[in-house]
């Protein structure tokens, strides 16, 4: 007889409430939690009440914060989002382990990952590069971190400038995969001119595609939420050159992997 499959609702609620009692114990308001995590207040009142599964590094991130250890929290996260197993569980003392590691395998510490950084290759070189790992469908995981450009008669954003150290490169995602190929009008994706107005045609900025590398400069957590066509959400808005203009993307139009390691290695934007 096969035993009742669990509701990942009720494992999400599960997940957040602990959270949020971790929260509530460490006296931390939503705001100070949202500067330290770069996740904006009302994105975490969602996972709090478990309308929304944040992804691994988020919860990581959090218990963090909390002064609380996150491998006491994985098996929470992977009962609420059992689609996402495969992310590498992080231990208190930064080691990182994986589920499929061969038995009798070195349990010796390993360094935890950090985002590489290139050395100061030509833009033209790091450009070429990319396209052509684009080009071959090696996407998982991409972010190209490259030297900063002042381009004469760059625009800067309203309500923000870009940082002076290094950018990343990074990869516009569409969740529909009818559109992941053709770039037709119908599959653009828009940018904005302003990530605090509200995203719509008034605000649309230029087209952008699946895939389409841009450079990143910094990133902010409260801009107004987006919404996409599998109902999931964000705040963050990411700054990134386009035509020679500073526009806004918004974090939702990343691939979520991404997205985590850009609020990691970008600054925030100032005012």
């Amino acid at each position: 007889m096969t035993g009742q499959q669990p509701d990942p609702r009720a494992a999400a609620r599960k997940l957040g409430s602990a959270l949020r009692s971790l929260q509530q114990q460490s006296g931390r308001t939503l705001r100070s939690l949202e500067a330290q995590v770069r996740i904006s207040d009302s994105s975490l009142s969602r996972y709090f009440r478990g309308e929304t599964v944040p992804a691994w590094p988020v919860v990581r991130d959090l218990c963090r914060a909390l002064n609380a250890d996150p491998t006491e929290y994985r098996a929470l996260w992977e009962a609420a989002d059992p689609t996402r197993h495969d992310e590498p569980t992080v231990t208190a003392d930064n080691r990182t382990s994986d589920s499929n590691e061969a038995a009798g395998s070195s349990t010796a510490p390993r360094p935890a990952r950090r985002p590489r950084l290139l050395r100061p290759w030509s833009r033209r070189r790091i450009i070429a590069t990319a396209a052509s790992v684009v080009a071959g469908g090696l996407v998982t995981g991409l972010l190209f971190l490259l030297p900063a450009q002042n381009k004469p008669g760059a625009t800067p954003a309203s309500g923000a400038a870009a940082s002076t150290a290094s950018s990343a490169g990074v990869l516009v995602h569409n969740v529909e995969k009818p559109c992941q190929k053709p770039r037709t009008n119908t599959c653009a994706l828009s940018l904005a001119y302003n990530p605090y107005r509200p995203y719509n045609t008034t605000n649309s900025a230029g087209r952008v595609w699946h895939r389409d590398l841009l450079q990143a400069h910094c990133t902010i957590a409260n801009g107004v939420t987006v919404t996409d066509e599998n109902h999931k959400h964000t705040s963050i808005w990411i700054q990134v050159t386009h035509n020679g203009k500073h526009l806004w993307l918004p974090g939702i139009r990343v691939h979520p992997d991404h997205l985590t390691q850009l609020t990691t290695v970008l600054p925030l934007c100032t005012p």
